[in-house]
């Protein structure tokens, strides 16, 4: 850790800041994406079909806004105490996902069909980052009851990349507004292919 510097005659710890700034980066595009939002559920539209899709996307971004910025006390308290655990950080974000999901599947339901894809995109991403977070926490127990050796290996990188990707989709699919990878479109006919006798 760099050395603290003085900043308008008071002691600051800038590399601290700037990795507590830096690992809740997604949390501040989700709150950029809720204000954008807000301002699209504001403008007055004529028909009852745009005021539904601007309410649902809106609704979506308050509820992954709110999912991300309850991780940040518990993670502030974590950094402040330098406290450390087996079950840290890994399992506390795979709950707030498993939450979220349940949260999304069970009460919200879409009106508009950019609501569906949106809502959708959300579930598959967060899924994905749940899983990563239940690989990741399994594998540091299984570093910390020495079934594997403390070493970097391909996880851990894929790990950052799948996360860091995961949160961007899900904040572009609520910017965006449409099924730009075609998750909507693959999921529908997976579904489509189930239903069937």
């Amino acid at each position: 850790m760099s050395a603290p510097q003085y900043f308008f005659g008071e002691l600051i710890y800038f590399e601290a800041i700037v990795r507590f700034l830096f690992s809740h980066i997604a949390t501040w595009l989700f709150f950029m994406v809720l204000l954008f939002n807000f301002v699209r559920t504001s403008i007055s539209y004529s028909s009852k079909k745009e005021k539904h899709k601007a309410s649902d996307t809106f609704i979506l971004s308050l509820v992954m806004f709110l999912s991300y910025v309850s991780a940040i006390p518990i993670d502030y308290l974590f950094r402040l105490t330098e406290a450390t655990s087996l079950f840290y950080p890994k399992t506390f974000y795979l709950v707030l996902d498993l939450i979220t999901i349940w949260i999304l599947f069970h009460f919200l339901k879409m009106n508009s069909g950019v609501g569906k894809i949106c809502k959708r995109y959300l579930l598959i991403a967060l899924f994905a980052n749940s899983l990563l977070f239940f690989l990741a926490q399994l594998d540091l127990l299984l570093m910390y009851e020495g079934y594997k050796e403390l070493k970097p290996w391909w996880f851990w990188s894929l790990f950052t990349f799948g996360i860091n990707t995961f949160d961007l989709i899900m904040v572009s699919v609520l910017v965006i507004q449409k099924d730009f990878l075609g998750w909507y479109k693959l999921s529908e006919k997976i579904k489509g292919a189930y239903s069937r006798p």
